[in-house]
């Protein structure tokens, strides 16, 4: 089971408009800043796996999963017994 730290959504969100979409004022002015957005909650909400919450943002941002990783991994308290390995 993964531990996220606390206000993850947020936390994840802020970092990944400011560094994706810095020119967005609102995230529902951009498909691709609302599509993160949406992921996001999926996974805060339990319907995504680890994997597809990666390859979803990686999708949406135009980067490697290992950028993306990198980012969410900053946020992530513990994996538990789970391993990732970006592609």
């Amino acid at each position: 089971m993964i531990h996220t730290t606390e206000d993850f959504f947020n936390k994840v969100a802020m970092e990944i408009d400011s560094t994706y979409f810095p020119t967005v004022k609102f995230y529902r002015d951009d498909n691709s800043c609302v599509n993160v957005h949406y992921t996001l909650e999926l996974f805060n909400n339990g319907c995504l796996t680890y994997r597809q919450l990666i390859g979803r943002l990686a999708k949406y941002c135009e980067v490697t999963t290992k950028e993306i990783h990198t980012i969410v991994t900053k946020y992530i308290v513990s994996f538990g017994s789970y391993t990732y390995t970006p592609r």
